[in-house]
């Protein structure tokens, strides 16, 4: 493969497994110097680091963060300082995938997907432009979901409100941040195989390429948004469905 991250260094939220750790390991494959799989599971994220380095030329660090509480948060981007010598990538994937009926829905359930879903990613993108923004460079990419564009059929109402809100800050931190060379995307993946579904009865029915995604196919996608061949996409959320979902 090419070495075209050769020299730029990542942070990657739920990084121990599923498509977080997809994406690191193709920009890991792609020269990426070095990266912070930051997940709550730490042994995961260990192994995960550990199996990374022995396929790769990639330093890595795995970082126990809890994204709903801030002060994780904080920690794990100083902790991403001491490790590196910058960081140009940030990839937001920590999430959970409730699917709590609308009438169970109470205030708790719902803070707490939006906390982790939302909030988390907010305050990870707050934490990672101070140092972006000195350096004049960045590439942020959130992982939303299509349930931000038609809403929650099997995922609950909250899951879809955290993914259309985080697509709708994708688009705020855009505009914003462009003078400083930052570009800010997310991609809108529908149901991709990773243990979060591993349990559900989602079929490829109805989808024209007749398959469920896998991880690759968004993590080949959230590589390229965090590449230098992405330099004048920012503020895009992009569909990755296989035509489930046609905008």
């Amino acid at each position: 493969m090419n070495k075209e991250f050769e020299g730029k260094y990542a942070i990657v939220t739920g990084g121990a497994g599923g498509i977080s750790f997809e994406s690191a390991k193709i920009l890991a494959q792609k020269g990426l110097s070095g990266v912070v799989l930051a997940d709550l599971n730490i042994e995961q994220a260990t192994e995960s680091a550990k199996k990374l380095e022995e396929e790769t030329d990639c330093s890595c660090y795995p970082c126990q963060v809890d994204v709903s509480k801030p002060e994780d948060i904080e920690h794990l981007f100083e902790f991403a300082l001491e490790k590196m010598p910058t960081f140009h990538i940030l990839v937001n994937g920590a999430g959970v995938c409730p699917t709590t009926p609308i009438e169970d829905l109470d205030a708790d359930k719902w803070d707490w997907c939006m906390n982790i879903n939302l909030r988390g990613a907010q305050l990870c993108m707050r934490e990672a432009i101070k140092t972006m923004k000195k350096q004049k460079y960045g590439k942020i990419v959130n992982i939303s979901s299509v349930a931000a564009r038609i809403g929650g059929i099997a995922s609950s109402v909250s899951y879809a409100a955290s993914k259309g809100g985080l697509l709708s800050a994708t688009k705020s931190y855009a505009k914003v941040l462009g003078e400083y060379n930052i570009n800010v995307n997310a991609v809108c993946p529908s149901v991709i195989k990773t243990n979060m579904t591993a349990n559900t009865n989602y079929s490829a029915a109805g989808i024209p390429l007749g398959r469920l995604g896998e991880t690759e196919d968004v993590a080949e996608v959230i590589v390229f948004l965090a590449s230098d061949a992405s330099k004048y996409i920012t503020g895009q959320g992009i569909d990755i469905n296989g035509g489930s979902y046609m905008n």
